[in-house]
């Protein structure tokens, strides 16, 4: 009889089963360590908790946070259907959409290429040859139409009456606003800015307000609100117009090329100093400062619009904080391992500047701001590729340093609408209403200008949703 017929055990060497257990102490050492951390954080920190690994809720625990007029719409694709999930104060349904998730995702894929900005520049009007008819770049409409007709139209019962919705989507309806999604037939062709301006847009119906979870509901709706009525309260601070695109004799360059964006752990500041510059941004900050009555000194721009301004700036008692520049997502670039807002590079990068302030930089700001205006592109993420972050981690990282709601961005943003955007749904704020409306009609009044009929176009009013508390 062989060996092999006597035992069938493997055979552990002494030394091996010696470093085997000690392994295994080790594991076991570093879980109860990282058990302890997670109690450090669940006690000194309740906040990040309640973000970062939310409890789940019921439905009637949702419905309780809930006001009259308003509902949550909850999203989760699937590789063969989608769940759509729709609550208000008295009411709930839920329907599963013929539509998987790889599917949707080459669906919204073909919206965003419409909602490229590229295509749709200041004053991007042609003419039909001997026709003179104003014409615009095409979005499709009919396309809009059929993801609302298959995602929402059968939970309408729910959305009747209602005027606030609060959003929470995962896959690719992440890196799509609602607000482009159309509830009747459109009629006409994609090009006539006419046409596009008479379509029933869902940003004619609600104002949208975006969360990264169900959960998150309870946090903004538990947190309390910034001291409105505290005379010393900073009405505003905004940084922005920071100093690129200078070098090389050229006033605007190009993009640097990301493989050179890094150099070893820090970022190298000549490439962030060549991204292209951004003329309105200045302008746009100094137009919210006189919205909101606030000094110019409120203002940090070009040279004074750093990473360490912003670190070293008491921003605790700030109402209204502003951020006018570039947004890199995570990924975005070779290295860029998280989020990040562009600011005004330091002559050499330490860890403390290096021209860019990212998501867990934001995450240790010290807030209690109303509102966060993220006037960049690409802050909401995703873009919808495969493995980006449903919300970029920019939104989150306020809302865990204490901001209440954020307004951030789903694609780069013209810079003239970007300025008319926001600084309009500031003064909006001044009628009584919640941020959500407010950036809602900034949206229709942008779609209405008769100036420029490009601006009809859903790439330029529709890149911006709230984000947390939106009422």
């Amino acid at each position: 009889m062989s060996a092999s017929h006597v035992c069938s055990r493997p055979i552990v060497h002494t030394a091996d089963g010696a470093a085997l257990v000690t392994l295994r102490g080790e594991i076991d050492s570093l879980r109860a360590e990282a058990a302890t951390l997670d109690a450090r954080l669940a006690a000194d920190f309740p906040r990040y908790g309640e973000l970062a690994e939310p409890q789940p809720m019921t439905i009637a625990q949702v419905q309780a946070l809930l006001g009259e007029d308003e509902a949550l719409l909850f999203f989760l694709p699937g590789s063969i259907t989608t769940h759509v999930w729709a609550i208000s104060r008295d009411d709930a349904a839920w329907h599963r959409a013929a539509m998987w998730s790889d599917y949707l995702g080459d669906e919204i894929a073909q919206l965003r290429k419409d909602l490229d900005p590229a295509s749709v520049s200041r004053g991007a009007v042609t003419l039909v040859e001997g026709m003179g008819r104003p014409r615009i770049p095409s979005f499709d409409r009919m396309k809009a139409h059929f993801l609302y007709t298959q995602l929402i139209e059968p939970a309408e019962t729910v959305l009747a009456g209602k005027s606030h919705v609060f959003v929470v989507a995962d896959g690719p309806l992440a890196s799509l606003p609602l607000s482009v999604l159309i509830s009747q037939r459109p009629s006409g062709e994609d090009t006539d800015p006419q046409a596009m301006r008479a379509t029933s847009w869902l940003a004619r119906r609600f104002a949208f307000t975006t969360l990264p979870s169900v959960e998150s509901l309870g946090v903004v709706r538990t947190q309390a609100a910034g001291n409105g009525g505290d005379a010393q309260r900073i009405p505003f601070h905004g940084f922005g117009a920071p100093l690129i695109g200078l070098g090389a004799g050229d006033p605007v360059l190009a993009s640097a090329p990301a493989e050179d964006f890094f150099r070893g752990a820090l970022v190298d500041v000549a490439t962030v100093r060549a991204l292209p510059a951004l003329p309105q941004t200045g302008p746009e900050l100094r137009r919210l400062a006189a919205t909101l009555g606030a000094p110019q000194d409120s203002l940090s721009l070009g040279a004074a619009a750093t990473e360490r301004a912003v670190k070293e700036t008491d921003l605790s008692n700030t109402a209204v904080l502003a951020f006018a520049t570039h947004g890199l997502l995570s990924g975005e670039l070779p290295g860029l391992a998280e989020p990040a807002l562009v600011l005004t590079p330091p002559d050499i990068a330490t860890p403390d500047d290096d021209g860019l302030l990212t998501a867990s930089e934001v995450a240790g700001l010290k807030l209690s701001t109303d509102w966060v205006l993220l006037s960049a592109c690409n802050t909401a993420g995703s873009d919808g590729r495969p493995g980006a972050e449903g919300l970029s981690g920019l939104a989150r990282a306020f809302l865990y340093a204490g901001a209440r709601s954020i307004l951030v961005s789903h694609w780069p943003v013209r810079d003239d609408a970007a300025a008319r955007l926001t600084a309009d749904a500031m003064a909006a704020l001044g009628d009584g209403i919640g941020r959500s409306e407010a950036l809602r009609r900034a949206m229709l009044t942008l779609m209405e200008d008769e100036t420029d009929l490009s601006l009809a176009h859903p790439a330029s009013w529709a890149p911006f949703v709230v984000v947390g508390e939106g009422a």
